[in-house]
């Protein structure tokens, strides 16, 4: 595959990934089921992580933007985006670590108590804020300056597919563990969740080349 047909395939994995977060965040907003999970005896993926999805896409398009020489476009909105992502998943990361409510988990709209393998309401899986906090770090980085990105971009790349590849892997196998389910400690991992962060992982390698 060329370069330039890499290029075209990050900004159709962007798109993708922008699209599926609307739809997820759709299903919340009207109560549709079938929009939040897969199956119904999978874990729903949390209104915050599909608004983080949509930023998260938004932020692979404006870096596959930036190294296509549109720097001074791109730096505003990989910033917007990227500490968006950060104030929000850090928020839900460290009230995790703290075993606290911050009220960021009904900040759009509140999960019913009692979810299918969800410890907290609201609250994603710690691999699923991981991730998103590493991604705002690749647009924070390139906002910066888009020199010497290429091994940043697939570590980055290598380490969000990999969590999303394992929790797949997980749903296929059904093992709990695989998807990061720890009963009373940690909530699963959404399948479309992961399946997302599968297509941002292949975005941000094909990005490093």
């Amino acid at each position: 595959m060329t370069l330039e047909e890499k290029r075209k395939m990050v900004g159709i994995l962007s798109l993708v990934v922008i699209m599926a977060g609307i739809v997820v965040m759709a299903g919340w907003i009207f109560d549709i089921g079938v929009l939040k999970s897969i199956s119904p005896a999978w874990v729903t993926m949390k209104l915050d992580t599909a608004v983080a999805f949509v930023l998260s896409g938004t932020t692979l398009y404006f870096i596959l933007r930036a190294l296509d020489d549109e720097f001074e476009k791109a730096q505003v909105a990989l910033s917007m985006t990227s500490l968006i992502i950060i104030l929000l998943m850090g928020i839900l990361f460290f009230s995790a670590l703290l075993g606290m409510r911050t009220g960021v988990e009904d900040l759009f709209i509140k999960e019913r108590p009692a979810g299918v393998k969800t410890v907290i309401p609201g609250r994603p899986s710690l691999p699923t804020m991981l991730n998103f906090i590493l991604i705002a770090a690749a647009g924070l980085i390139t906002s910066l300056s888009p020199l010497r990105l290429r091994l940043k971009l697939k570590t980055v790349g290598l380490v969000v597919g990999a969590t999303g590849a394992l929790a797949t892997a997980g749903y296929i196998f059904n093992t709990p563990l695989l998807y990061h389910y720890v009963v009373g400690t940690n909530s699963a991992m959404a399948c479309n969740t992961a399946l997302l962060f599968v297509i941002l992982g292949i975005g941000f390698v094909c990005l490093s080349d």
